[in-house]
């Protein structure tokens, strides 16, 4: 991490550094500013280093060198704070005393995704299946649950700042807000949310200062009769978070996929041939030029990664800032980032090639089907049988507690595990190996 230093940084204020339940002044000799603080105490959790096994894409089977839940969230962290660079640097709103924070970016990067069940999106599902009568479950208001509550002692979870926080909440709505009982029924895809009821009193002490104009146009929402409601607004930093994510989404990942074999370098060179304005930026068109000179049947790794360098370096060059409408006040509501028009049909492109060709190729549905069985299988199992909980959870299952706060506790220990432990604790329940007894 580059520790940032602006003398007075208008940006942001007080309430962007608070904390619930501990104090935001640093006292000597630890010289750091409340956001490298956040930074410090994300990396060194548990659950951060947790995402080193947990699916992001392609499972571990796949192979050696494949990224991780946690690989590629180091990698949106580093691509966040390079945004963080060029739009302080070269848009005309910023300065030096009115910066984006970059070390916030970068920790925001790193936490974004650990709420993120075993098994990726169909992990998710399964437990949202699961607690269907509990409350439900989705990644992103695990993730703001193990940030606030989980992670840590007390129930206090890291205690980050109120800026960090907000930088993590991409669908700013509680999830009971959020679900369409129509659509709930039909398929059981969880709705984006980003917090839980059970967490709305932590939910209300994040949007604290914000006027009550503005808790509206972070909070507002889109309705749909066949939809789950979708979330419209979120703050300057979130959305800087989310298109780090879809860049890397979009390039990591196309790399990843090519690299394994289900993607040709022919269906990359057909999306940058289709690209109409190449000529605008030069970076692309050298990239586009670079992909004659890759071969199917011999892969040269290291040109294939310049490539997909340059396409990273030519979506943060094609990122501007935008004013939204209201008589908002704070710089975290005023303003937000977004991709142009082209560069943004380009991205998505690219990440539907990632979907069709590896998501939903017959390999990755049928492994992720097994994590899946096995999640819904250890949450019934669990739910009949709560001596098969850690003793730490074990000590929660009071006879005074209702059956949501019963399922909540099962769901956050089964979320909480890698692929592998997710493995060997089915094997050892339901499997017939040989290794019965080994932990």
């Amino acid at each position: 991490m580059i520790i940032q230093r602006v003398t007075q940084n208008r940006l942001y204020d007080a309430s962007d550094m608070q904390r619930r339940f501990s104090p935001t002044v640093s006292s000597p000799p630890d010289a750091r500013d409340a956001f490298e603080k956040d930074y410090g105490r994300i990396i060194h959790s548990a659950a951060f280093r947790r995402l080193q096994a947990k699916t992001q894409v392609l499972g571990q089977n796949a192979g050696d060198v494949h990224r991780t839940r946690l690989t590629h969230s180091m990698e949106v962290a580093q691509i966040a704070r390079g945004i963080a660079i060029y739009l302080n640097t070269n848009h005309p709103l910023f300065r030096e005393d009115f910066a984006l924070d970059g070390s916030l970016l970068e920790a925001a990067g790193l936490a974004h995704d650990i709420g993120h069940p075993p098994f990726g999106h169909r992990g998710e599902q399964a437990f949202h299946e699961c607690m269907q009568h509990f409350g439900g479950f989705e990644a992103n208001a695990q993730t703001f649950r193990i940030l606030t509550r989980l992670e840590g002692e007390n129930e206090q979870g890291l205690d980050l700042t109120r800026g960090l926080l907000l930088s993590v909440m991409k669908y700013p709505i509680l999830l009971d807000q959020a679900i369409n009982p129509r659509q709930y029924e039909l398929e059981m895809i969880p709705p984006k949310s980003s917090i839980y009821t059970c967490d709305e009193e932590v939910f209300q002490w994040v949007l604290a200062p914000f006027t009550d104009r503005e808790k509206a146009f972070l909070t507002d929402v889109k309705l749909h009769p066949r939809k789950h409601a979708q979330t419209i607004n979120k703050t300057l930093e979130c959305s800087i978070i989310e298109l780090a994510d879809d860049i890397a989404y979009g390039t990591h990942d196309v790399e990843d996929a090519i690299n394994l074999g289900f993607i040709r370098i022919s269906q990359l060179k057909e999306l940058l041939n289709d690209f109409a304005d190449v000529s605008l930026y030069p970076k692309l068109a050298k990239a586009r030029d670079d992909l004659d000179h890759l071969q199917e049947h011999d892969l040269d790794k290291y040109r294939l990664k310049k490539i997909i360098s340059a396409l990273i370096s030519t979506f943060i060059y094609g990122l501007t800032v935008v004013e939204n409408e209201g008589s908002l006040q704070s710089p975290r509501c005023k303003y937000r980032v977004v991709l142009v028009p082209e560069l943004r049909k380009l991205l998505n492109q690219l990440r539907e090639i990632v979907a069709e060709y590896v998501i939903n190729s017959h390999k990755v549905q049928t492994v992720n089907w097994r994590g899946s069985f096995i999640l819904k299988r250890l949450f019934e199992a669990i739910m009949n049988e709560t001596r098969l909980l850690p003793e730490k959870d074990r000590l929660k299952m009071t006879p005074e507690i209702h059956d949501e706060q019963r399922a909540r506790i099962i769901c956050d220990y089964l979320s909480g595990m890698t692929d592998s432990f997710a493995l060997r604790m089915y094997e050892r329940l339901f499997g017939h190996s040989r290794n019965f007894f080994d932990y």
